[in-house]
């Protein structure tokens, strides 16, 4: 059995943060691998502006090339519909049933998964790999985990066990104050993105520079 991390996001484009992120996931709770998963369909995010499925995996691959422990999951090409978690974890268990996996998710995430499609489903397909955002997170992580599920018993600082036997874990990650809001700006102001992005990134965006710029509106 492998424990797998699973690192979803629109990754549009995808940007130093998110490697940290995974890397910071895979040393901390001891997995076996991370893999970043781009969604097809993002359900909250509008199309337009949104670079095709496509492009986004070869900047993923592009991000995790040549780190041991990173990979990519595409398997949100073979759904239809919007990329809805709960459906995606479904379909990962039943594909890969040896696999135990760790859903990868922010602090701020996790106090708005209730709002998610089914979020509230979550716990019992994956473990919960929480990270930090500010230096109180841990304390509104606890109160939320009290609130929502009242049986969790908390076995160390920052770890949670669920009912059915899976984790809740917190794991407190340097922050990387970037967004690809930030570097989509940053892009079409022309300005460099260096050290924002992989290097491998940086060089797909040079690549394709004209369709960035008319898929992020650049004037």
């Amino acid at each position: 059995m492998a424990c797998v991390g699973l690192l979803g996001g629109c990754f549009n484009p995808i940007h130093n943060g998110h490697v940290r992120l995974a890397l910071e996931m895979l040393e901390q709770l001891g997995l076996d691998r991370v893999e970043l998963m781009p969604a097809a369909v993002p359900p909250h995010k509008p199309g337009e502006g949104m670079l095709s499925f496509a492009r986004r995996v070869e900047m993923v691959r592009a991000a995790v090339d040549g780190i041991d422990g990173l990979g990519v999951n595409c398997i949100e090409a073979k759904r239809p519909g919007p990329s809805y978690t709960v459906d995606t974890l479904r379909l990962l268990r039943d594909m890969r049933p040896e696999d135990d996996f760790w859903f990868i998710l922010g602090a701020g995430d996790l106090r708005v998964l209730p709002n998610w499609e089914r979020g509230m489903e979550i716990p019992a397909l994956a473990h919960l790999a929480v990270s930090n955002r500010v230096e109180d997170d841990l304390e509104d992580v606890r109160a939320f985990v009290g609130s929502a599920w009242p049986d969790a018993i908390e076995d160390a600082t920052g770890t949670w066990r669920f009912a059915g036997g899976r984790t809740l874990s917190f794991a407190n990650v340097p922050r990387l104050d970037i967004s690809s809001s930030q570097v989509r700006e940053k892009w079409c102001a022309g300005r460099c993105v260096r050290a924002l992005v992989p290097d491998g990134v940086e060089r797909l965006m040079r690549t394709h520079a004209g369709e960035l710029s008319g898929v992020w509106g650049c004037v």
